[in-house]
């Protein structure tokens, strides 16, 4: 049986949503900083202790899942604190703000033979999984993917005051993510260039724009960018390259061109998945119970969100240093 706990319940309360009742998994506490968030929770979820302090919610003995949703700058200590007590974990991304912290995590869920996972969820949706279905890897050789995040306002609040917030591990982590699982490989080289032009005047004095150029193996040619200040939907928008089609995914809809159909195009293949499909949100995190209880179950490898994270790092910096650099994984 999983019991868990949750910390935070601002998107956290997605992941209580989540767990509550699937398979016979039940959410026992949760650590919440606002007291008047509390009062309201505890009208709906009589069953769930709430607590206002981490030393209190860590003196639990009773729990074997935690879901970490908490701000990015919290999710270090929270996580070695959730390892020395065995519990399974759950964090939104990023999993920490550092390489130091990364290796230290990795080293130290290896040794500690826990399972732990983020939410790297574009694997989940049902248009990307049908892309996936459709691509031939083999004939890739290059692909743009956009993160329009359109939600602006959200800079100024928390992120605003996160001293090592990134962009790149805020947004462009999942865009990059989805190109990994779509290959099934990793970058080996990273170029990446930032703005600010349009928040430098703002209390959100980070980069808020990002370009990344990421090269894989067999010569394959990535390019990225994450824009946090656009006006525009919130949307992933894709293209994908390949030497006798395209596969494109963007705000119009979705489409194959190959050699039968690009010379009109008003006779593009038009495709049809759900988008943004936000059931896929609840999907990852059941799927991470499904793998506790049942060893049968493979979720994607923390290796695999551990390597990301580390081609993120690489990538913030390139943006200091103004060139190119190879990446070097963790073993």
């Amino acid at each position: 049986m999983i019991k868990a706990g949750i910390i935070g319940l601002g998107i956290g309360k997605k992941h209580l949503d989540a767990i509550e009742n699937y398979r016979n998994s039940k959410v026992v506490c949760a650590l919440e900083k606002d007291r008047k968030k509390i009062i309201s929770l505890k009208k709906k979820y009589k069953h769930i202790d709430f607590y206002n302090d981490e030393k209190s919610f860590f003196s639990r003995n009773d729990v074997n899942l935690i879901s970490i949703a908490s701000y990015d700058e919290f999710h270090y200590s929270q996580i070695l604190k959730s390892i020395k007590k065995k519990w399974h974990i759950i964090v939104e991304k990023p999993i920490c703000l550092s390489p130091a912290e990364l290796k230290k995590i990795y080293y130290l869920v290896k040794k500690n033979k826990i399972k732990i996972t983020t939410n790297l969820v574009l694997r989940q949706n049902n248009l990307f999984l049908n892309l996936k279905k459709k691509i031939n890897k083999k004939e890739i050789y290059y692909i743009e993917a956009d993160y329009l995040w359109g939600r602006k306002e959200k800079l100024f609040n928390w992120r605003s005051k996160t001293k090592n917030y990134s962009l790149t591990l805020g947004a462009t982590i999942h865009i990059l993510d989805l190109v990994c699982w779509f290959l099934n490989s990793m970058p080996t080289k990273v170029y990446a260039k930032s703005s600010s032009k349009i928040t430098k005047k703002t209390k959100f004095r980070k980069f808020s724009f990002s370009h990344y150029l990421f090269t894989f193996p067999k010569d394959i040619m990535v390019k990225l960018t994450a824009n946090a200040v656009c006006t525009h939907p919130h949307f992933h928008t894709l293209k994908i390259f390949e030497k006798n089609k395209t596969l494109i995914s963007d705000i119009f809809g979705q489409y194959l061109i190959n050699k039968k159909n690009y010379k009109n195009k008003f006779n593009l293949k038009k495709m049809k998945y759900d988008y943004p499909d936000k059931k896929n949100r609840k999907k990852i995190i059941r799927d991470f119970i499904d793998s506790i209880l049942d060893k049968k179950i493979i979720m994607p490898s923390f290796k695999s969100n551990i390597d990301v994270m580390t081609a993120c790092f690489y990538a913030d910096m390139s943006m200091k240093k103004n060139k190119e650099l190879s990446i070097k994984y963790l073993k």
